[in-house]
């Protein structure tokens, strides 16, 4: 078991299978990445005994992210083994999903979240750099097909997209996709990020009730998400206050970047580099203790900054991170 000095338990683990990534995203990837020399990503076998420690502490849910995980092209080796050992997810933006959803179901993969930032395709470009929204759309159909669940995940930023709420809530309707509204978070490689960006979760909850009829939902526990039900349609959409109301007093979360960087908390600027503890032949238990003493000192969180009213001036930039 993980246990930090906040008595806070890790339960999920987000894996990045590469930083590397199709799309260029105004919120989250520079104009120039530095992406990570292809010897020092993770390889599948490191994934595999990653896999193995982090089940041995509990861990319970298994996050794959990137970068753009389906860009990855053992990545249904990858779903297969670990779908062994966790309830898997994988977070994606979409573009591969046409060709890649049978496939990742069939070896195992259940939950599907899906960055998806606008529903006007010349907007759609402006944000991610790439005409794709078609493509996404066509990909999503396939997938409702082959998954129990998806979600659609949609960073809103003043000035650029906040307008497109309603929208957003019509295709849930249609659709049967779960959508979460994002608050914008300063992890944008570019540097752009301000608090006067930010729409926050209240704003969100403010704009949808002058039309609806909204209802909370009881919030899991250790959940990123809070939901509400629309009551006139009976579905429901969800937001994610990370800025505004941090969920770090409960979270359960911890990271390993694709570079086997493993981090305590998305706001962490240090980790511990298993890959390479791994790759100088260091046996599974010295690798456990060297984690369990990382994570038990794990700090507040943004949290902290917030009671502050500031933010971090220095984050790794998401793409690197792991989504």
């Amino acid at each position: 078991m993980l246990v930090d000095r906040f008595s806070r338990i890790a339960e999920k683990l987000r894996l990045s299978v590469t930083d590397r990534c199709n799309y260029r995203c105004v919120f989250c990837m520079p104009s120039n990445p530095d992406f990570v020399k292809e010897e020092d990503v993770l390889k599948l076998d490191e994934i595999y005994r990653i896999g193995l420690i982090f089940k041995d502490f509990g861990i319970k849910e298994l996050k794959l992210t990137g970068g753009e995980p389906l860009l990855r092209e053992d990545l249904q080796r990858i779903v297969s083994f670990a779908s062994q050992l966790y309830e898997v997810s994988l977070t994606t933006n979409g573009y591969m999903l046409l060709e890649k959803a049978p496939s990742l179901s069939s070896n195992g993969l259940r939950r599907v979240n899906v960055s998806l930032h606008s529903l006007k395709e010349d907007r759609y470009y402006k944000i991610t750099g790439t005409r794709g929204l078609e493509k996404v759309l066509r990909g999503l159909e396939v997938a409702k097909e082959q998954f129990e669940q998806i979600k659609i995940n949609v960073t809103l930023i003043k000035g650029l997209n906040e307008d497109e709420i309603f929208d957003f809530i019509d295709f849930s309707r249609k659709t049967g996709y779960t959508v979460r509204f994002l608050e914008y978070e300063p992890f944008d490689g570019n540097g752009g990020w301000s608090p006067s960006k930010v729409v926050t979760a209240g704003d969100v909850i403010k704009v949808v009730s002058k039309k609806y009829n909204i209802k909370p939902l009881d919030r899991s526990p250790h959940s990123t998400s809070t939901y509400f039900e629309i009551k006139e349609y009976g579905v429901k959409f969800g937001v994610i206050p990370s800025v505004s109301q941090p969920f770090c007093t409960d979270c359960n979360r911890v990271r390993v970047t694709s570079e086997g960087v493993f981090l305590p908390c998305m706001y962490s600027l240090k980790g511990l580099n298993i890959k390479e503890m791994m790759r100088q032949g260091r046996n599974d238990e010295e690798i456990k203790e060297a984690i369990k003493d990382v994570y038990k000192n794990k700090f507040e969180g943004i949290i902290k900054y917030v009671k502050q009213n500031k933010i971090p001036e220095r984050v790794i930039p998401m793409y690197k991170l792991g989504g």
